[in-house]
């Protein structure tokens, strides 16, 4: 796999809404955001999600282990 770089960390899911806009779930439903820096890749993000997308514009929704749909809106001004 030349063409592809291993990132460190465990997801079940992840989604790009762009190269800087990565989200990702792992086994245990916690949720994390790419850090863009490959040596240190990943800082939970408080929640606890089976499913999430990311869209280019920086909106990310996702879904919990009861079917509640969820939006991030821990990047909006107060």
């Amino acid at each position: 796999m030349a063409d592809w770089k291993q990132i460190s960390g465990a997801l079940v899911r992840i989604s790009a809404g762009s190269r800087t806009n990565v989200w990702g779930v792992n086994s245990g439903g916690n949720i994390y955001r790419y850090t863009n820096n490959d040596a240190n890749p990943w800082v939970q993000v408080p929640g606890a999600l089976t499913d999430i997308g990311a869209a280019a514009d920086g909106t990310v929704w996702g879904v919990n282990s009861g079917g509640n749909i969820y939006r991030y809106t821990g990047d909006l001004p107060g």
